[in-house]
């Protein structure tokens, strides 16, 4: 058998204190201080060596465990503001996705762009010690990692800064058919006349600011008296010019227009048996459309 250096040592210290216990037991009528001292020194080191021998305990430190609390324990105000802000924030993102690249049109001008919501100041520290997987928590969780990392206020402000310079430094470029008017109940500008242009269509060109003036002859369908007293339909052709009065929202067509106020001479086609007085004028609004 083999047997190691620190095996041998407690067999021999386990031997002599048995013999030194037999010896001791022997002459027990008789007192013998010197192998008393002798026996609890090899006890000693015998206790030493199996301590020695013993394994030591690895090192250790306390850690920190925090009380993660799950959503079903709150009261129900937070439990509101966060489904709330959650919401917000998924309606502003759908609004983000579709008009970042463009202003969104209103009745009478662009309207304003919309902000992102801020999120409830203790979220974020909710969020680093959330348990849970689904629900109101998680769900609030996942829209303020996207909140972050996107940083969608910094684009929006880059957006708006590059669609201002685009605006002033930019030549305004308009499509033929953005200067197509469609006409609509003209009524003549002398008093006590019953003729009026119920439908009609004329084309202008851009002189300065918001006047404008017809290109080419316009055509409109005219209501006039005859010399008998009833009335009659007629065709016409008008020239004048253009004044835009506001921009709006179509609602029916679903795009930006403008609306015009129109004064022109009209000359009708067909005259006979309809009385002519002069000069005629009429006045009334267009309505033309613009690129979405």
């Amino acid at each position: 058998m083999n047997m190691g250096p620190s095996e041998l040592a407690v067999g021999l210290s386990v031997f002599l204190v048995a013999t030194a216990t037999g010896h001791a037991q022997t002459t027990s009528t008789q007192t013998h201080p010197q192998t008393d001292t002798a026996a609890s020194s090899i006890q000693r080191l015998a206790l030493s060596t199996q301590d020695a021998q013993a394994p030591s305990p690895l090192p250790s430190q306390p850690i920190a465990v925090p009380l993660l609390v799950p959503a079903a324990l709150w009261d129900d105000q937070q439990l509101i503001v966060l489904r709330q802000w959650t919401h917000d924030y998924q309606d502003w993102k759908a609004w983000y996705l579709q008009w970042r690249n463009q202003p969104e049109p209103g009745w009478f001008s662009s309207r304003p762009r919309r902000q992102p919501p801020m999120p409830p100041a203790w979220l974020p520290s909710e969020c680093d010690q959330s348990v849970d997987d689904h629900g109101p928590l998680a769900d609030a969780c996942a829209a303020l990692r996207e909140w972050q990392a996107n940083d969608m206020t910094a684009a929006v402000m880059t957006q708006q800064l590059a669609q201002a310079r685009s605006t002033t430094e930019a030549p305004a470029k308009t499509r033929f058919w953005e200067h197509i008017h469609v006409d609509a109940f003209w009524p003549m500008t002398r008093v006590g006349s019953s003729a009026f242009g119920l439908v009609g269509v004329h084309t202008t060109v851009h002189v300065t600011g918001r006047f404008q003036v017809f290109l080419t002859p316009g055509f409109i369908l005219m209501r006039a008296p005859t010399l008998s007293g009833d009335s009659t339909w007629s065709a016409a052709t008008d020239w004048g010019f253009s004044f835009r009065l506001f921009d709006l929202r179509v609602p029916v067509a679903n795009r930006p227009g403008s609306v015009h106020v129109n004064i022109a001479r009209v000359w009708l086609f067909g005259t006979s048996g309809i009385p002519s007085t002069g000069e005629t004028y009429l006045a009334g609004f267009s309505l033309t459309f613009k690129q979405r």
